[in-house]
């Protein structure tokens, strides 16, 4: 197993959940499992009364603000399930911004990601993700998934969160928000990582939640 630094990510793999290195000044990790692994939830947001061409800039449900300056747009987002999700019509073109309402900082949180770039199989999603405190940046992360799953950011002491779903890494490691970036958002649940014993073995490494990945 191995823990690397923000441009060389590695993600260990089994049955359940993996756990990925990121750059942090703090406890902060993160994690992608088939299902979220948030217990005792606080905030959340499902996306389902979403309407095409609604604006997504400053969109608020369950005491969760989720933001682009873009339109919503609909459609079957693969891995995701059928329902509405967070993605704009011209693609994100800029990542998305996710706060608190009250502006308080969040525990644990994961949600369900894909991409535009896997507009119709399961395919491979290249995510950036930045993490501030008070406007400073605590935490940066790259993490590669399947479109599909869910995403963990654990351990608080932060407040925004901006993400982004780059066309390939390469594009990603270029640290341009706006190139070929559209991100699918759903299912956001904030409270606390409990993994479930069914199917999932937990390790605990360097602070950080480890598991074993089902065999898609």
């Amino acid at each position: 197993m191995r823990f690397n630094n923000l441009q060389s990510m590695t993600r260990t793999c089994g049955v359940g959940a993996c756990l990925f290195a990121g750059t942090a000044l703090g406890g902060i990790s993160n994690y992608a499992a088939d299902t979220s692994l948030i217990v005792d939830v606080t905030a959340s947001a499902d996306f389902n009364s979403l309407t095409p061409g609604q604006s997504l800039l400053g969109y608020e449900e369950g005491g969760l603000r989720t933001s682009m300056n873009r339109n919503y747009y609909s459609w079957d987002a693969p891995g995701l399930d059928g329902s509405e999700m967070f993605y704009a019509s011209t693609g994100s073109l800029e990542r998305t911004d996710i706060t608190r309402i009250g502006g308080e900082n969040f525990t644990d949180i994961d949600m369900q990601i894909s991409s535009g770039w896997t507009p119709s199989t399961i395919g491979a999603v290249y995510l950036w993700v930045q993490l501030f405190d008070d406007g400073s940046l605590v935490y940066e992360a790259d993490i590669d998934i399947q479109s599909g799953d869910y995403v963990g950011l654990v351990g608080g002491g932060f407040d925004q969160i901006l993400i982004g779903s780059y066309a390939s890494a390469q594009i990603r490691d270029s640290r341009n928000p706006v190139a070929r970036n559209a991100i699918a958002i759903d299912n956001i649940s904030v409270g606390t990582v409990v993994p479930t014993p069914a199917g999932i073995s937990v390790l605990l490494i360097g602070g950080g939640i480890v598991a074993r990945r089902r065999q898609r």
